[in-house]
This record gives C-alpha cells, structure tokens and sequence, in this order.
C-alpha cells in the first residue's frame, strides 16, 4: 500500500502530545514495516522532522507554515487531496484532529480529545468554529477515527455525534523515551535549571485547563511543613497570577526531551492536576521515570494511570493539598506508587500502539 501521514499541524519548537504521538509512532511504524510506502506531509517549518532515514518513507515539504491556521486549513483541504492522487495514496491518515473533507483514497483521522468542544477558553471563537466544523465533517466522512483512550472515544460519540463502530481505540505508547542520568550528570542538569533537591514537579504548558493556579495554591497551603520547592516544568500557563510564584516555585522555561525523564526522577512526587485530558502522557513519563505520581481523577487519567497514582479532586485545593501531604509523609506510599506506575506502564509501548495502527489501515482500505 501507499500510505500518507498528514502532519502539516506540526510546530517547530513545540512539544506537546500530539507532536510526541507523530514522532513515536511514525518511528514505531517504520521500524516494523518495510513493505508499505508511506508519504509524510510536512509543513516547511518542520522540515526536519526526527523521523527515521527508511527505504520507504517519502517527505513531502509543503510551501506552507502552521502559524498561518486559515492557510494550513486550506491547503489541506484543497491541496492535500490533489497531493494524494498524484502520489496514488491508497489511505491518508491525518495525525492529529483535522482531515481533508474529500479524498482520492479512504482516510483515517486521529481524534485526541475533544478539548475544543468542551473548553472554550482557550482559542478564538472564530478558530474554535472552525476546527469543530472541519473535525466533525473530516472525522464522519473518514472510514475509521483513531482515539487514544476509551474516554476520547465517549467524548466524540457524546459531543461530534460520531458512529461508535467507526472509533478504534488506540492507546499511545508511554511518550518521552530519552534515558535517565543519575549521579553527577542529573546533578548537572537539575543545576541547569536552578532545581535543587528535595522538589514537587509538574508540568506547566500554555493551556487554563492545566489547572496550575489551584496546584500553587495548594501548595501554598502546605509549604511551612516541608522543605521542598514545587518545580513547575515548561511553560507557566497564561492564568497563573504573579504573586502566586513565591520563592519557593520554581521554573524552568522550556526543557528539551533528553531532560526531562532526568527532572522527572529527581523530584519526591510528580503532581498532574490537569481538568482535561483525551490521553495523559505526562502521568506515563512520570511512571516512566520512576517517580510517585500524583494524579488527577478527571477525564481520561484513571484510565491511563491506573493502580500506578495517588489520585485528588482536581477541583478541590483541599483535596490536592491533602494528596500531597499524604505523599510526601510517607516513604512507603511513595514507594508503592513506584512500584504500580512500573506495572502499570507494563500495558503501553509503542510498539503496540503501532501494530494497532496498522491494522486499522488495513481495515480502513477493505471498505
């Protein structure tokens, strides 16, 4: 077969899930397959895209740039499919939310979340039109939709009206696969970023629903009975108040992938306090990295973290603060939640993910 990658979405510099998902599971899927062709549609911006040198992968660099959304939009409507006829796809799977409407050849869309129906604080009234009407459209019209966790797949039923037997759930692998330095070289790194054992961590990011300012506000209410500074890793989310980065939280501003399994696993406890998440990565590195997670209980992270959390209500600092004491007091609650986040990643690899993946083309193009 010939099989296309639409991943023009891609920004340069970004790392977030849906970036992780591309890079991982195109290199999973050409590690197993040599016998399908596969073209990766690049934006211009992400021309050098880590994928691996194979035999049968084709780039594809489209004269286009993601910042310019409306832009991208239309090229991949109109022009993506122009470029699937002339390389005679016989599938185009668009990595992440948005599909070209018409196609020469069957298509299959990956739905992360519906994040963009749900929450609306986040995007442009205009934008948020937009890839709602591009989503629903491409996702009824293409012959399978890929979601990464049994709640996305309930989501898109309840809030794009998709037909249930058309969804295949696929779970991601367990994200960041960079190795872990101890010793003399974590020191290095964590002294990079100003970190300084005994920390908390998280992860900050661009998004409201992250849900950082309730996360410092618990933390402020547990500071004065424990020595450690809460390392908020990324960037700090637009709605978190000056005042509430005392000097006791820290950040670190953007952390490449090679450094962040390390500032994982030297922090007590990683915090995930996130309102909404299609799949939840970040609670798979953090179990990766061998580090007690304490975890949201909404959306999709029971599912993904499993036995392997300590789990609050995210919308209660009470109860977040309550999590953290009971974490950071006791060694042995620690040490448990170590040792379930290793069973629980036993599920995950994206070797599977890939596997899973190909057979849903296979699928896709029986039709």
């Amino acid at each position: 077969m010939r099989i296309g990658w639409n991943a023009l979405y891609l920004r340069k510099g970004v790392i977030n899930g849906t970036s992780i998902y591309a890079e991982q599971l195109i290199r999973a899927i050409l590690e197993l397959d040599s016998d399908n062709i596969y073209y990766l549609y690049l934006n211009r911006e992400c021309a050098d895209f880590p994928a691996p040198d194979a035999p049968n992968l084709r780039r594809i660099v489209c004269p286009i740039s993601p910042s310019y959304r409306a832009l991208r939009y239309a090229y991949e409507q109109v022009v993506l499919p122009l470029l699937a006829r002339r390389h005679r796809l016989d599938l185009l799977h668009s990595l992440n939310t948005i599909a070209p409407l018409i196609l020469p050849c069957p298509s299959v869309v990956t739905l992360h979340d519906t994040r963009f129906v749900v929450l609306s604080e986040d995007m442009s009234a205009f934008r948020r039109r937009a890839v709602i009407f591009f989503t629903a459209s491409g996702s009824r019209r293409a012959s399978r939709v890929i979601a990464v966790s049994e709640f996305a797949k309930r989501e898109m039923i309840a809030h794009l009206g998709l037909a249930a037997e058309r969804i295949e759930v696929v779970h991601s692998g367990a994200g960041n696969t960079a190795p872990i330095c101890y010793g003399e070289a974590a020191a290095a790194i964590r002294a990079q970023y100003g970190v300084q054992q005994p920390y908390l961590a998280a992860i900050g990011g661009g998004y409201p629903h992250k849900n950082i300012p309730r996360l410092l506000e618990a933390f402020a209410r547990i500071q004065a009975d424990f020595p450690h500074d809460l390392v908020l890793i990324g960037k700090v989310p637009p709605n978190v108040a000056p005042e509430q980065l005392s000097e006791r939280v820290r950040t670190t501003g953007y952390v490449p992938h090679a450094h962040l399994p390390t500032l994982l696993n030297g922090a007590e406890a990683f915090v995930l306090p996130s309102l909404y998440e299609g799949f939840g990565l970040p609670a798979l590195e953090a179990q990766a990295a061998d580090v007690p997670l304490i975890c949201s209980r909404a959306a999709a992270l029971p599912e993904i973290a499993g036995e392997g959390a300590y789990y609050f209500d995210p919308y209660s600092v009470e109860s977040l603060a309550e999590a953290l004491r009971a974490c950071l007091r006791d060694s042995a609650l620690r040490e448990a939640l170590r040792a379930k986040g290793r069973a629980n990643l036993k599920r995950f690899s994206w070797e599977q993910t890939a596997r899973q993946t190909l057979e849903v083309y296979r699928r896709a193009t029986r039709h």
